[in-house]
């Protein structure tokens, strides 16, 4: 199961329906990208441009921190 499929199967299930997804992936394309949006995930970052404060930015947003 890849992470497209996991987000989806998160979305689908009432009781995690709102739990926060944040894909981090190798994936870059912006068909990936959309391909993640699509399937619910609320953020999308991509490995080669990961930066560690944008990942607690994301996380402090999505916690409404």
């Amino acid at each position: 199961m890849n992470g497209f499929d996991l987000t989806s199967k998160i979305r689908k299930d009432p009781a995690f329906a709102q739990l926060p997804v944040i894909l981090v992936t190798s994936l870059d394309s912006n068909e990936n990208r959309g391909r993640g949006i699509d399937c619910g995930a609320n953020a999308y970052i991509v490995k080669s441009n990961f930066d560690q404060s944008h990942l607690l930015e994301i996380i402090e947003r999505l916690a409404g921190v």
